[in-house]
Formats: C-alpha cells, structure tokens, sequence
C-alpha cells in the first residue's frame, strides 16, 4: 500500500533526512522491505501497513525533535527504530523528555528509555550497570520530573559513605565537610536541572535532601522520590534499612554498579544479593545496562572490556 508523509513547508527537508540524506538511507536499511522515496517535502511510502505506519511514526518523531531545536543523528533514528521491539511503548514521544522549564534530556539508547519507563510505572526501581550508562542522572531527572509534575513533594538523595582507596579522616574538615565529597556527582546532576541558587533553596527548605546513608535510619518518607546511588558499596542490611523507609505516594530507585565495589570485603556488599531476592516482586522492576549501553566517550566502554571485574 501507499503512504504519504508531508514535511510541513517552513522544515528543511534536509534537517530532517540528513545530509546526502544520510538518515533517510539508514531509515532505508531498517527497513529494507519498504520503498520510501522523496518529492520535494513529500515522503512516499510503499509497504505493508505496519512498516509504513512505523516509518511515519519515526519521521513524527524526527519532526518533533526538529522542532526542539535538537540536531538528529543516527543513533537518535536506531533508538526511534528499536521502539518498535516494545509494543508498551508504542506511541510515546522519545525524542526529548521535559524534566522542568527549559530543561529537557533526550535518552541516548532503547534501555535508557525504558529504564525511565520502569521508574514511572514501578515503586522500586534497580538500575544496574558500568560506570557511564546515565543510570544516576536519569534517576535524577526523573525525579525532578515527578517534583516539577507536583507528584512528590520531596526529592532525597543518599549513598553510602564508602572512599575508593582513600578514608574518610584522611579528608580536612568536620564530618559534613568530609562527606561533601561523595555527595557531588548527586549535586552536579540536580544543579543541571535547577541552578545553583535555586537548588540552594530548595535544600534550604528541605524540598531536596542530600544524606549520607548512614543518616536515614529511622525515619519514614511520605510523598518522596528517594535515590540510592552507589548501591554496591552498601552491606545488605543497610539496603533493607533503606527499602523501608518508603512511605506513602513515594518512589524508590536504587543505582549501582556490581564490578565497581569498594568495601574492603566484596562479599559484604548486598545490591547482587537484594535486587535478585526483590525482583519477583510486581512492583520492583530490574534495568541491567550493558557496556555497550555506556553513552560517555566510547573509549570508557573499550576500558571496560579491558579491564577485569574486580
């Protein structure tokens, strides 16, 4: 059958298909069955109804990514192309996800979007992965997302403690001054989203919580997001002190990277141990990212491959 697909007239054609129209030829090798040619801003599409509806549905998303000003790669049409694996997902705009005003991410890879995906529609979430995979900041951005959206009215943030190589007293200052720095990967992502000053306040008004793990023992969290980051580096009887501090109307993601443990005693760490026993669970659910998930500079994936886990 034949499908058209109108480009609107104020879009240049090449924006969208590419220089030497190299997007419109990968569109092409994902779908070698299809025949999809181009007049002036007309797509025509020749192909069983699903193919063609597909391929529409890419270049909806390629327009719409157009329109946030965002420049559209290959991987960007691999990953609109790989939706088409998850019916689930079928529909949802990808391309570039609204965290805040003014503040939006664009997931690099199939597994980033569904691992956003999971943390919306589960109570505890696991993200599991190497270092590099976005598996912190999206926990961040997504529950920046719930904040902004009014669905919590608390964002708290922890991980344990646990120095690579280096221990605490060696570090200058008090207690709050020489657990600063394990907290600064957790501040730089909530600075990207809300600024210095304005995550200054919230912290001031205790909107958002920056605590070492050791410090949420006791205590109940109602309407929260709550972030565990560095997981693997917490004993699993700290992991389960920290699963039930869940309150009501509050979400739980729990980050970390099982080759990437710093206790003296790899066998103390409890995330392997904690997220298998949980995810029979209905509404626990498990992100295991790969190395070829990591979306830093593509030589971090080559060093890991190198390197043997610890």
């Amino acid at each position: 059958m034949s499908f058209e697909k109108q480009i609107p007239s104020n879009v240049e054609v090449v924006n969208i298909l590419g220089i030497n129209d190299k997007n419109l030829k990968y569109i092409k090798s994902v779908f070698p069955n299809v025949k999809i040619n181009v007049r002036g801003n007309t797509i025509y599409i020749d192909g069983n109804n699903t193919e063609a509806n597909e391929i529409i549905r890419i270049f909806d998303e390629m327009l719409l990514m157009h329109n946030n000003n965002e420049n559209i790669e290959e991987t960007d049409i691999a990953l609109l192309s790989n939706m088409k694996e998850n019916q689930n997902h079928e529909g949802k705009k990808i391309s570039s996800i609204s965290i805040i005003e003014n503040k939006t991410i664009k997931v690099k890879n199939i597994n980033q979007f569904k691992y956003m995906d999971l943390i919306q529609n589960s109570t505890i979430t696991f993200g599991i992965g190497p270092a590099g995979t976005g598996k912190t900041f999206l926990a961040v951005a997504s529950a920046v997302k719930m904040y902004s959206d009014q669905k919590i009215k608390k964002i708290v943030l922890t991980r344990p403690a646990v120095e690579a190589g280096e221990r605490l007293g060696y570090l200058p200052g008090d207690l709050s001054q020489k657990i600063d720095p394990y907290l600064v990967p957790l501040f730089d992502s909530l600075e990207y989203f809300f600024g210095n000053e304005n995550l200054a306040y919230l912290i001031e008004k205790r909107n958002i919580e920056i605590v070492p793990l050791a410090y949420m023992r006791g205590r109940t969290l109602n309407n929260a997001c709550i972030i565990l980051d560095e997981a693997q580096n917490a004993t699993i009887s700290q992991i389960k002190m920290f699963l039930t501090r869940l309150g009501e109307n509050s979400k739980i993601i729990i980050t970390g990277d099982e080759s990437q443990i710093d206790l003296y005693n790899n066998d103390k760490s409890g995330l392997m141990k904690t997220r298998k026993i949980l995810s029979k669970i209905d509404e626990i659910s498990v992100m295991e990212f790969q190395n070829t998930d990591i979306v830093r500079n593509p030589i971090v994936s080559k060093i890991l491959e190198i390197f043997p886990d610890k």
